[in-house]
């Protein structure tokens, strides 16, 4: 177990062995939970979009990319005609 103290302004530094275990970095934001009576620190995802990347599909499993592009292929279709 490793321990931290808590500065003047609520502050604390998390120990190295796990900012480079959970990949932290400067800048880098974490969710903090009251669990169980525990304080829990979670990092959270760098970017929320890149957090949704391939999460959602369309109702069939097939990818938004593949629909989007079949959807303007259709639309050009009927703008030819």
């Amino acid at each position: 177990m490793q321990k931290v103290t808590i500065s003047e302004k609520g502050q604390i530094s998390i120990p190295v062995s796990l900012r480079r275990r959970y990949g932290l970095k400067k800048g880098d934001r974490l969710a903090v939970e009251e669990a169980d009576g525990a304080i829990v620190l979670r990092p959270l995802p760098r970017h929320p979009l890149l957090a949704l990347r391939g999460r959602l599909k369309g109702a069939d499993g097939e990818r938004l990319t593949d629909l989007l592009l079949k959807e303007r292929a259709a639309d050009r279709e009927r703008e030819r005609r």
